[in-house]
């Protein structure tokens, strides 16, 4: 993969000889600073971000594009300091089909926030609130059919796995252990992601048709989930009723099927996005690999008159539950959320934000921001998390994560 993005930018470079090469630098630089409900910080640090864009050819119809992305962040309050390539590949367009290689972030889907057909790229979860999409080395391929046809497909030669939690926002599994058993050693975990090879390589194709109004699509993908099944192994240490635990992690193959639209009547955009995920463990029997499940998302989106844009969804997460002791199917466990998100300018500096998050469990997530334009690039942001709902909710284990935050942002 390396090889071909070094081949096809050097291509993209070396054209200027044969075209006009045109380029551009972008970047930000972001100071931001948190505090949660227990006093402790939840933020501390500086990020910086850089990009290079530029094309090859004629200005209205370019042979040839590229992108260089450099992420650099400090966060005291999270122990992390690191320099990050994000987006690096370049770009072919040979007629009306399109071949990218290279570090890539491509999103499928039509809704919003929530998508589970956009399953491409892993995240970073450190923060899982924001679960930032990571760039990934992959070939993707465009192609522009007649009829409003658009397929793609992606190949990701290399398993990336995404940045698990950070712990302040995870809790350790405790392992069930059969009575009369005593743990006298935990064994450093082991980590078993797929290793670069034939067998490991995942793709995933995608078919959607745009006429003029709606449109309507389908995917399938081949993955290797990004996050791990955790389990751990009982091992005997020789002595009677005392075992060493050995932590595992396990990433499942997984294929997933969905579909997605929207459709637009006058102001309203209704939106629909629903997949299916198969698994190699159908019935539940076996705790070492993930069940089957399946997500649905149902939404729209207007603006009101005079006042802010609204977004609304509602969610139903639907998964398999482990097989009891005698191999029964333990059917499937069904889970409702609502979605609601308003934007609102209220002037030409000053933008209001709040995201609320209702899950049927009685927990939720709310998230209101206020940004202040200072000057053109410096942008101030001062948010707020409030996390509710009982210790054993979807939300309600994020309580004392609530807080509020500050950040200053410079773009240039």
């Amino acid at each position: 993969m390396r090889r071909i993005i070094v081949i096809l930018a050097l291509v993209a470079l070396s054209a200027s000889a044969l075209a006009q090469v045109r380029s551009e630098w972008s970047g930000s630089l972001t100071a931001r600073f948190g505090v949660d409900v227990s006093g402790d910080l939840s933020a501390a640090g500086a990020r910086a971000q850089g990009a290079l864009d530029g094309t090859v050819g004629s200005e209205y119809f370019p042979t040839a594009a590229f992108r260089v992305a450099i992420d650099l962040e400090a966060d005291a309050a999270l122990d992390r300091g690191e320099v990050r390539l994000g987006e690096a590949w370049a770009r072919l367009y040979l007629g009306d089909v399109e071949l990218t290689a290279g570090n890539q972030a491509v999103s499928w889907g039509s809704t919003d926030a929530v998508n589970p057909v956009d399953r491409l790229n892993p995240r970073d979860l450190r923060v899982p609130i924001d679960a930032v999409k990571l760039a990934t080395p992959m070939v993707h391929l465009r192609a522009y059919l007649d009829g409003d046809v658009t397929l793609e497909a992606a190949l990701l030669p290399v398993f990336v796995a995404s940045l698990p939690p950070s712990a302040a926002w995870r809790d350790e599994p405790v392992p069930m252990l059969p009575p009369g058993m005593t743990v006298v050693e935990t064994r450093p975990v082991r980590d078993e992601r797929p290793a670069a090879a034939l067998e490991n390589v995942q793709f995933g194709v995608r078919a959607q048709w745009r006429p003029p109004g709606f449109d309507l699509a389908v995917s399938y993908l081949h993955l290797v989930r990004d996050t791990p099944t955790a389990s751990a192994e009982i091992v005997p240490t020789g002595t009677p009723g005392e075992v060493a635990l050995q932590p595992v992690l396990r990433y499942d193959r997984i294929e997933v099927v969905g579909i997605d639209g929207s459709v637009a009547l006058g102001q309203f955009v209704f939106r629909a996005e629903g997949a299916y995920t198969f698994t190699r463990d159908p019935d539940g029997t076996d705790p070492t690999v993930g069940n089957p499940g399946f997500q649905v998302v149902v939404g729209g989106e207007t603006p009101i008159p005079d006042g802010p844009r609204l977004v609304l969804q509602l969610v139903l997460d639907g998964e398999t539950r482990d097989a009891a002791p005698d191999g029964t199917y333990g059917g499937v466990e069904l889970a409702w959320r609502s979605m609601a998100i308003v934007n609102h300018a209220v002037d030409a500096r000053t933008d209001l934000q709040a995201a609320w998050v209702q899950d049927f469990d009685g927990s939720g997530l709310l998230r209101p921001s206020v940004a202040y334009d200072f000057a053109d690039g410096v942008t101030g942001t001062l948010e707020a998390v409030v996390a509710y709902g009982a210790d054993d909710s979807r939300f309600g284990v994020w309580r004392e994560r609530s807080g509020m935050s500050a950040s200053l942002s410079m773009a240039f």
